[in-house]
């Protein structure tokens, strides 16, 4: 996936519900059918702040962004303008591309594996990284547990640092882990390691 981008659409609403994932993936997949064949596409999660009452609030700067392939681009621009119920009315406004960005350190808030615990989780990525060719540090951050169709999924906040420019595009394009249409296993960059350990 050499030529992937990620396609950002603003969005306009409130509040959603903390668990959004998985309606904001069977929202997706009934707007643009061809998403959830397509392997190479990731949802990433929605910046939004909690207050603990069971509700992410949304900031005037929340976008929905899909890492694509290029080809996908034009087909995916057919979001703009729709609306979504995530607990909460979403319209989604018109996209802009934005290239990915080389950076020595990737962060991604849950990388999911089917592991028993951190350590084998961790021996799952070095495997990983080792089979694309990817070589950098690794810091394992708190425990994550997400919403699925299928019940709960785990996983663990990663930060991956020490990496060439090169390979940071590389992990970017391919992620690690399960459940990339969860938001799982997409990475951006990221200035610090500290991430890792935010609530």
């Amino acid at each position: 996936m050499k030529d992937a981008i990620d396609l950002v659409f603003p969005l306009s609403g409130s509040a959603v519900r903390p668990d959004y994932a998985t309606l904001l993936w069977q929202s997706l997949r009934t707007m643009l059918p061809w998403l959830e064949d397509e392997p190479a596409a990731g949802i990433l999660p929605i910046a939004g702040t909690s207050a603990g009452d069971g509700t992410l609030y949304l900031s005037h700067r929340a976008r929905l962004t899909l890492r694509l392939p290029q080809h996908r681009v034009a087909a995916a621009l057919a979001l703009s303008g729709q609306q979504l119920d995530l607990g909460g009315a979403i319209a989604i406004g018109e996209a802009r591309q934005r290239a990915l960005i080389a950076s020595s350190a990737q962060y991604s808030p849950c990388v999911v594996f089917a592991c028993a615990g951190e350590e084998e989780f961790l021996a799952l990525c070095t495997a990983r990284l080792g089979e694309i060719g990817v070589n950098c540090s690794l810091v394992c951050g708190r425990a994550q547990v997400k919403t699925a169709e299928g019940g709960e999924i785990r996983g663990f906040r990663l930060m991956l640092h020490g990496l060439t420019a090169a390979h940071s595009l590389v992990i970017q394009q391919l992620g690690l882990g399960e459940a990339r249409k969860l938001g799982c296993g997409i990475f951006v960059p990221h200035r610090t390691a500290n991430a890792v350990g935010s609530t």
